[in-house]
């Protein structure tokens, strides 16, 4: 497999022409994505269902592309038309230095968390149609902005949130870009493959993100566009046959992660951005939303006195993103305290907050599975009609039932999402375990043990206190 994928890297129309094919994806959920008819939310809220925009980008793109990076790396990047994008307006731009405030990361947390705190939480992008086109149109905008602006691919690097995430996710692929043999690049003269004579074309390309090679450990930062490929394969100053040395590689399930790097306190904090997501998420699951419901009698907002309206989604958003967050990554701290464990609070969010990591990424996995499987009755009427609005007339008039799944699918879908959480604490534990060695802990070292299970209990609750909101 990886070396009908590395021949294919070295082909011309390879991954350019995926990319094309993407870019006409693209713009055609974007026109789609316009056409609905109304915005009554109740109308909306139905046809986020059935419209092929909504449907794809939501239910189907998104979770698929989580799923691909855990188990294949950034992937997706290889085939994203926004990489094509941005490189070429980069190529005819101003080529401006990148300033401190975009290097540092922090542009990408901003951008996530106005995302999803501003546009899924408050406005609901992901029930509209015309907002989930806006939202992309958004997106090419600011690639093209930051590409005419900046040097290199500034947008992939340092701004894009789905790339940040991937870069994350991908620490559990057993795939990577590596070198084959590092001696190789060590007598290379022309160092085609970081030349800036390269770095603005599509296709035989140096490292758009400044990455050198041979000094690729992680998966992080990778695009997997090839662009090293070709140019280590085409502009050879001297003849090599073990020429061209990049290439993907099997580096082993979980290999990045198993390195115990410490975060950089801006991967951290993306991280406590996504468990605000997670918790949102987790009230997707009818089991767990229909037992908490049950149980909850009386709502904060209601003992608060907050009245339907933006003070009220404001407050919301800041206890779902800020407050519930804050719990989930400080009680497992409070029992590293309580047993006096010598951990600093930063060595906590740096090095120890790592344990977490594959929790929150086979929670991913749990949750494709039920955003897939849950539109799986609707697919049939989207291949018929793409925008969704004639379904939608036919189920409210009673002319075609509202295609449901069975309902043991929703105790299905926990059972799920609780083996992959299992699963999580299981791969954390080994994490846990070159934790230990690497800091030489210990007295009460059990305790680390405890952690991603004290997770896991946490995050049920702050959706018991989310769905009490």
């Amino acid at each position: 497999m990886l070396k009908i994928i590395n021949k294919l890297l070295l082909k011309k129309w390879f991954p350019v022409s995926l990319r094309v094919v993407t870019l006409i994806a693209f713009i055609g959920l974007v026109i789609i994505g316009f056409s609905s008819p109304t915005n009554d939310p109740f109308f909306l809220k139905q046809l986020s269902r059935t419209n092929l925009t909504t449907v794809f980008v939501w239910r189907l793109w998104w979770p698929l592309v989580v799923l691909s990076a855990i188990f294949l790396g950034r992937a997706w990047c290889m085939v994203c038309p926004v990489e094509m994008i941005t490189t070429f307006f980069a190529k005819i731009g101003f080529k401006h230095k990148r300033p401190k405030w975009i290097l540092s990361g922090w542009v990408i947390n901003v951008f996530y968390f106005i995302v999803l705190a501003a546009g899924i939480a408050i406005v609901q992008i992901d029930q509209n149609p015309k907002y989930t086109s806006f939202y992309l149109l958004i997106l090419i905008g600011i690639s093209i902005l930051s590409g005419m602006i900046f040097e290199k691919n500034t947008f992939c690097q340092y701004i894009c949130p789905v790339g940040y995430l991937l870069g994350l996710l991908s620490k559990m692929s057993m795939w990577g870009w590596r070198v084959k043999d590092k001696s190789v690049c060590d007598a290379c003269i022309d160092k085609s493959c970081i030349s800036i004579k390269y770095t603005y074309q599509l296709n035989y390309k140096s490292c758009g993100v400044g990455l050198y090679p041979a000094n690729i450990t992680s998966n992080n930062q990778c695009l997997l566009c090839g662009g090293c490929l070709k140019s280590c394969d085409t502009y050879k100053t001297v003849t090599n046959h073990a020429r061209p040395n990049p290439a993907l590689v099997k580096i082993g399930f979980a290999n990045d992660l198993m390195q115990i790097q410490p975060f950089l306190l801006v991967e951290w904090a993306f991280l406590f951005i996504i468990t605000g997501s997670m918790i949102f998420e987790m009230n997707q699951f009818q089991f767990i939303s229909d037992t908490c419901t049950s149980i909850i009698t009386q709502n904060i907002s209601d003992l608060l006195g907050l009245k339907a309206g933006l003070r009220k989604d404001l407050i919301g958003t800041a206890y779902l993103f800020l407050f519930l967050p804050l719990i989930l990554w400080l009680l497992p701290y409070t029992l590293i305290r309580f047993f006096r464990l010598r951990i600093s609070l930063n060595n906590y969010l740096k090095d120890i907050s790592i344990i977490f990591l594959p929790v929150i990424m086979t929670f991913y996995i749990g949750l494709v599975v039920m955003e897939v499987a849950t539109r799986l009755p609707y697919y049939r009427y989207i291949v018929h009609d793409i925008k969704g609005v004639e379904t939608i007339k036919a189920i409210l008039f009673k002319q075609i039932a509202v295609p449901q799944l069975p309902q043991w699918t929703n105790m299905a879908f926990f059972i799920i999402l609780v083996l992959a959480l299992i699963a999580g604490i299981l791969i954390s534990f080994k994490v846990i375990r070159k934790l230990v060695l690497k800091f030489q802990v210990q007295k009460n070292k059990i305790v680390l043990f405890f952690l991603p299970v004290i997770f896991v209990i946490t995050l049920f609750a702050t959706v018991f206190m989310y769905l009490s909101f």
